[in-house]
């Protein structure tokens, strides 16, 4: 028998209800989905993935898009860009408080909160199973991972604070790879 279609009814009739909820939240601050969206990636992003062209990437929208939202977003007081200290041709985008306090607040919204809490023991296999999913839709359209820091292959643990980046060849400390990372390379 074919699941593919009931799953699909089921991830559809839920990202709506998500959609509808941020589209809320959203209107609540004068925001558009997409810039919540903007804002909930920087709070979850290292620092290799915080520029507009990560953004751009990770959301899948136009680079005029990601232009406006940051826009719109400076403008309100959500965001501001800092030029990286090495290469000055590149900003980064930080999120101010304001920023911070509506990514802690609002995404993800209540009642995915509540609906995965009610879940209980559940949750973890909930979790490995759309990991498994996610992983296979990213292979079929060869998009980029933008994977948890510490699932990475060049990720190597160094003590109970810090870990290695062998890609970065840097040394960062363990919150860091709990973050969102633009060069993740799942390790196999």
């Amino acid at each position: 028998m074919n699941n593919i279609e009931p799953i699909y009814d089921i991830l559809e009739r839920i990202t709506t209800l998500y959609r509808n909820e941020v589209r809320l939240i959203g209107i609540e601050h004068g925001l558009h989905p997409v810039h919540l969206e903007v804002i909930y990636f920087l709070s979850r992003c290292n620092k290799y993935s915080d520029t507009p062209a990560a953004v751009t990437e990770f959301l899948g929208i136009t680079k005029g898009t990601t232009s406006q939202s940051i826009s719109l977003l400076e403008t309100k007081g959500y965001i501001y860009k800092k030029k990286d200290p090495i290469d000055r041709r590149v900003s980064h985008l930080v999120l101010t408080p304001q920023g911070q306090a509506i990514a802690k607040k609002a995404i993800p919204p209540q009642s995915f909160k509540q609906g995965l809490e009610s879940l209980g023991d559940e949750s973890a296999q909930l979790k490995t199973q759309l990991e498994a999913l996610l992983k296979n839709i990213q292979y079929s359209n060869e998009s980029a991972s933008f994977g948890l820091c510490k699932t990475c292959k060049f990720h190597t643990p160094m003590s109970d604070e810090h870990f290695y980046c062998a890609l970065t060849k840097e040394t960062l400390v363990k919150d860091f790879g709990e973050l969102i990372c633009r060069e993740h390379t799942e390790s196999k």
